[in-house]
């Protein structure tokens, strides 16, 4: 009799064990981003080592994962090296913002001389620095021939699609981030309020509701923008 009080209590007390870690749930959540731009990484892998989880980071970098206290994660995105936490929170949501360093690539030399903007000269580094990524050529998605079916958990059709949409998407996030870059590099706060007079809170409301376009500051002269500040705040000042 005695045995079996025991082997009940045992059993009893490796249930609530287990019913205890099995709450003992962390939801980390963050972005991942390059550690030196800045830009969000789209479709970056998140493993939980420890459990054999794995999910991607959606289109603007932002991840979350299921893990328990003490669970490695590892982070890995195309041509970055790999970065990995620990699980520190018993329960609740973890937030780790992750930045990933680009891998070590070789730089072709440029010559810089005094023809260059400080932006051309930033935009020629940043292409340099990306360049290995940037100048690949794009590649067929996997369609409808991906291997589907019990048991088949990752075949190489999707494997090379999701390398291939991290690369696609990688090489859109820098386009659309050099535009910026462009706009910035003419468009400052010291100029405006050189045009406008305009200082503080109220000069950063004026930039931000009149945020010029990338293809009219491309074909704009220095003039001409002018001309075209000095137009909007007019508009600006009658509201």
């Amino acid at each position: 009799m005695k045995r079996i009080i025991t082997g009940l209590l045992v059993l009893c007390c490796c249930s609530l064990l287990g019913v205890v870690k099995a709450q003992a749930q962390v939801t980390l959540t963050g972005t991942i981003m390059d550690k030196e731009n800045k830009l969000v990484l789209p479709y970056a892998s998140v493993l939980n080592k420890s459990t054999g989880r794995r999910t991607y980071s959606d289109k603007g970098g932002f991840y979350k994962i299921t893990a328990s206290p003490k669970d490695v994660v590892v982070f890995s995105f195309l041509g970055y090296r790999s970065d990995s936490v620990v699980v520190s929170q018993a329960s609740g949501t973890e937030t780790r913002n992750i930045s990933l360093t680009v891998e070590a690539k070789q730089l072709r030399s440029v010559e810089i001389g005094t023809q260059y903007t400080p932006y051309q000269i930033d935009s020629l580094a940043r292409r340099q620095q990306f360049g290995y990524i940037l100048d690949k050529r794009d590649m067929p998605l996997a369609g409808g021939s991906t291997p589907v079916g019990a048991g088949i958990v990752f075949s190489p059709f999707t494997r090379y699609s999701r390398s291939e949409k991290q690369k696609r998407e990688f090489k859109k996030i820098f386009a659309k981030a050099e535009e910026e870059r462009y706009i910035d590099s003419r468009y400052t706060p010291q100029f405006v309020s050189r045009v406008t007079s305009l200082k503080g809170d109220s000069l950063m409301l004026f930039m931000r509701e009149n945020y010029p376009d990338y293809n009219t500051m491309r074909v704009m002269q220095q003039e001409d923008l002018i001309y075209w500040i000095t137009d909007k705040y007019r508009a600006w000042k009658k509201r």
